[in-house]
């Protein structure tokens, strides 16, 4: 496992003992928790973002479809 150094305003430093020592847990897994929780986040929101811009991909060609089958069902000449 590697290790780094981090400096700490004093009240998050205060805050993060008084969460571990709550939580019965170490400071640096308290810290590797936060990272993971903080890591997911980011990684949930790219393919929330992700997701969106395929589903607006999407939406336009379905509304190029979707008058293409407007203007089938509109023909005359179709007897369906």
């Amino acid at each position: 496992m590697s290790v780094i150094t981090i400096r700490l305003p004093e009240k998050l430093l205060r805050d993060l003992n008084t969460y571990a020592e709550a939580t019965h847990t170490s400071r640096a897994e308290y810290i590797r928790r936060a990272i993971e929780r903080m890591n997911t986040e980011v990684k949930n929101k790219e393919r929330d973002e992700h997701l969106k811009k395929a589903s607006l991909r999407v939406r336009k060609e379905s509304m190029i479809v979707n008058k293409e089958f407007s203007r089938i069902e509109d023909d005359p000449e179709n007897k369906n």
